[in-house]
């Protein structure tokens, strides 16, 4: 029994951070110029970064906690002075959703950027 309670937290714990992975890609949000870059392994979010070809500007994103499907970051531009907290969540393999701390209630999706075309 104990062996078998083992086997299914090992399970678990894989299937946990195989979601990880999930966000790896590059993202775009309609009304934003900003292209979200997402680099993971299967184990963990490694980098986020923020892209204006418009703007010339480059933000990265601090990770604070991954958990499962779920990943909370922290950005600031200090062009602007602005910076919040951002909660993203894998809707599905080529949709991810966000919220900022700065617009509470408001839920972006970014669709995932085919780039093998």
């Amino acid at each position: 029994m104990k062996n078998l309670i083992i086997a299914l937290f090992i399970t678990l714990s894989s299937l946990s951070l195989k979601a990880q992975e999930k966000f790896n890609g590059v993202w775009k949000s309609e009304g934003t110029t900003y292209i979200t870059t997402i680099l993971a392994s299967e184990y963990s979010v490694l980098s986020i970064t923020n892209t204006s070809f418009d703007e010339l500007k480059i933000l990265k994103e601090n990770i604070l906690k991954q958990t499962g499907s779920e990943l909370t970051t922290s950005i600031y531009n200090k062009d602007n002075g602005y910076a919040a907290e951002i909660e993203y969540k894998v809707l599905d393999d080529n949709t991810i959703s966000s919220t900022y701390s700065t617009f509470p209630g408001e839920i972006y999706i970014l669709k995932k950027i085919n780039v093998n075309k």
